[in-house]
């Protein structure tokens, strides 16, 4: 059966709508100093503004340390009432902090809750020196 040229130019057409590119649609408008969408299958950048920016890592960092703290948790590196002394450099951590004093001992547990309640600086700090010494 032969193929009739309204079929075949049918089929054209809806094979080259089905590959036509998606428009991207217009970057939100967000109360941001600075910030980057990316496409996580193919990498690329969907939305960005101020994308070269330098910015501090803030809690990013917090989550990164919390993960290695519960890891060595699970291999047993690490106890939950296992003391922590806070360091001088604990201590000194600027911004969000939980007021834990040079010399003291501090369980983990109550350190990890530092950081991931209070967002505390120095908890953090001290919970990595524990780990990285």
């Amino acid at each position: 059966m032969p193929i009739r040229p309204i079929t075949l130019a049918a089929f054209a057409l809806l094979v080259s709508v089905a590959h036509a590119a998606v428009p991207t649609p217009k970057p939100p408008a967000l109360d941001a100093r600075a910030y980057v969408l990316v496409d996580q299958d193919s990498g690329r950048v969907i939305a960005a503004s101020n994308a070269e920016q330098q910015m501090e890592p803030a809690s990013i960092t917090k989550l990164m340390t919390g993960y290695v703290v519960f890891r060595a948790l699970a291999e047993k590196r690490l106890t939950l009432g296992e003391s922590v002394a806070i360091s001088e450099h604990a201590w000194k951590a600027e911004g969000s902090r939980t007021f834990a004093q040079v010399g003291t001992q501090i369980p983990v547990e109550v350190l990890i809750k530092g950081m991931i309640v209070q967002s505390g600086n120095d908890a953090t700090i001290a919970l990595a020196e524990k780990i990285g010494g």
